[in-house]
């Protein structure tokens, strides 16, 4: 965007990456903060780790993704918005490979069942509600009420599902999973949490916004090494859904080195719901901007977009397999076989929507 400005028609492509760069390391200076905050709001309310790590801490990291696929639907790229969602989706999944390298040891799931199976296996569901909304307007595009009609009982579906879900999460851990049962005293200098926790959004937000307009401006951007631009569905799976996932990095390796295992992984599990849940607020936008369809257009690869979808329903059946079953079996000796069948899938899934393009 800034660099679009600068350069005018000579936009060079490293400046492009520049920027999101740039944005990347102010969403991770932010965002690293976030772990601590939220580590105090735990103890000084008495919430269980995992239900703040999944509530408050993934809404507040999952803010990129709102903003990023607002403004990509109001400026008519639903093609990135809906990429970006399920790539953002499958990058979190992956940050589990990252946070097993960082505590090393195999297998960082096992042991760690109850709520957080609970909240992976909802996210399965949310993003299913997701996929089949894309294939039944796509079924049904020839009548646009019909359509139309299937898309907004989806996006109610979905809303509706995260509530619950998020409630049922919450009801788990508060009757089965070990937690503090009673607030602890407040750590020093956790007063003005609110205070904190909106400034530390509002530049999120921010970056976010500037992150999404530069991804646009570089989907349409052409590459000399390829010959052609990356596309909207590339842009969004990958680069997009990276840079917003920059929170939920920051936050999960703070959170570990606080010793907050629990908390990481509920801001993984969390976020993807979250992610999903951003889609009712994208039919809201596209609706504001004068298109009756969120999930249909010139622009909107309906089919990539499925290939985008999968990929994290099958990263999270895998963790949820992880969950119930944790293999003690281990690659080079530190990461667990759930950690390397991740990294696998993740970059074979990868290759395929690359050459779908």
């Amino acid at each position: 965007m800034i660099s679009e400005w600068y350069f005018a028609a000579e936009l060079p492509t490293w400046a492009l990456f520049s920027e999101i760069v740039l944005a990347g390391v102010v969403v991770v200076l932010s965002g690293s903060r976030l772990a601590s905050l939220a580590d105090s709001v735990a103890d000084r309310y008495g919430l269980g780790d995992a239900w703040v790590g999944a509530l408050l801490l993934a809404s507040v990291t999952s803010l990129p993704e709102v903003v990023s696929g607002i403004t990509a639907t109001w400026v008519g790229q639903t093609d990135m918005a809906f990429s970006a969602i399920f790539g953002s989706c499958s990058f979190n999944i992956v940050l589990i490979v990252l946070l097993n390298g960082a505590i090393g040891g195999g297998s960082i799931l096992r042991g760690k069942g109850g709520a957080h199976t609970l909240s992976s296996a909802f996210g399965i569901v949310l993003t299913a509600l997701a996929l089949l909304g894309i294939l039944l307007v796509e079924k049904f595009q020839a009548t646009r009420t019909l359509a139309s009609a299937c898309e907004w009982a989806i996006t109610i579906l979905i809303a509706v599902s995260y509530v619950l879900c998020m409630r049922t999460v919450f009801r788990a851990e508060k009757d089965g999973i070990e937690h503090e049962t009673t607030p602890s005293a407040p750590k020093a200098g956790s007063g003005g949490l609110t205070t904190k926790i909106v400034f530390i959004s509002a530049v999120l937000v921010g970056s976010a916004w500037w992150l999404a307009r530069t991804g646009d401006i570089l989907a349409d951007h052409p590459i000399e090494l390829i010959g052609r631009p990356l596309g909207a569905t590339f842009v969004g799976f990958l680069f997009l859904a990276m840079a917003t996932s920059l929170p939920e990095i920051a936050t999960g390796l703070a959170a570990v080195r606080l010793g907050n295992l629990d908390m990481a992984l509920g801001n993984i599990f969390g976020s993807n719901m979250f992610n999903i849940f951003v889609i009712p607020f994208l039919k809201i936008a596209s609706v504001a901007s004068g298109d009756d369809l969120l999930m249909e257009g010139e622009d909107f690869h309906a089919s990539q977009n499925l290939i985008a979808g999968v990929l994290p329903i099958l990263l999270t059946g895998i963790v949820v397999g992880s969950l119930t079953y944790a293999s003690r079996r281990t690659i080079l000796r530190r990461f667990g076989l759930d950690s390397g069948l991740l990294a696998a899938i993740y970059l074979l899934g990868m290759l395929v929507l690359l050459s779908s393009a």
